[in-house]
C-alpha cells in the first residue's frame, strides 16, 4: 500500500503525461485528453482538500495549505473554462497552457517543499492511512 505522498506524486506524473498528450493531439483526440485532464485534476483537488489538507493543517502546515488552496481555486476556474470551451478549438490551447503552467508550479511546491515537511511532521502510519483513504475515495469517484 503506497503512502499518500506516493499516490499524489503518481497523480502528478499522470497529469503531466496527459498535458503532453494534449499538446501532441488535435481535434477529437485532443478534446478527449483535455476532458480527462479536467476530470483528473478535479478528483485530485477534491481528495487533497477533503483528506490531505486537513491532516497537513493538523501537522502545523497551515500557511502552505492556504497557498495550495488558493492555487486549487485558480485551477478550478481554468478547468471550468476548459469545460465550457469547445474541446477541439484553438481557444483550448491557451487555457491548457495556462493550466499546465499553474499545475507545474503547484507540483513543484508540493513535491519540493510541502510533501517533505509533511513527511517530517507525521509518522508513516499516518501517511499510509491517508493513502488508503485517498485510494478508497478515488475508487468511489471512478465507480
Amino acid at each position: 500500500m503506497p503512502d499518500v505522498i506516493a499516490l499524489l506524486e503518481t497523480d502528478h506524473r499522470e497529469v503531466e503525461d496527459l498535458f503532453s498528450k494534449a499538446e501532441d493531439n488535435t481535434g477529437a483526440a485532443k478534446a478527449q485528453v483535455v476532458a480527462k485532464i479536467a476530470t483528473e485534476l478535479t478528483l485530485h483537488a477534491e481528495v487533497e482538500e477533503s483528506l490531505v489538507y486537513p491532516a497537513m493543517r493538523e501537522a502545523g502546515l497551515d500557511d502552505m495549505v492556504d497557498e495550495a488552496e488558493q492555487e486549487h481555486q485558480q485551477m478550478k476556474e481554468l478547468v471550468a473554462q476548459l469545460q465550457a470551451a469547445d474541446g477541439a478549438s484553438s481557444e483550448v490551447d491557451g487555457i491548457v497552457a495556462e493550466l499546465k503552467a499553474n499545475v507545474v508550479h503547484h507540483v513543484e511546491e508540493e513535491e519540493g517543499e510541502v510533501f517533505p515537511k509533511f513527511r517530517a511532521s507525521v509518522d508513516q502510519s499516518t501517511l499510509d492511512g491517508l493513502g488508503e483513504r485517498v485510494e478508497a475515495a478515488k475508487a468511489r469517484a471512478n465507480a
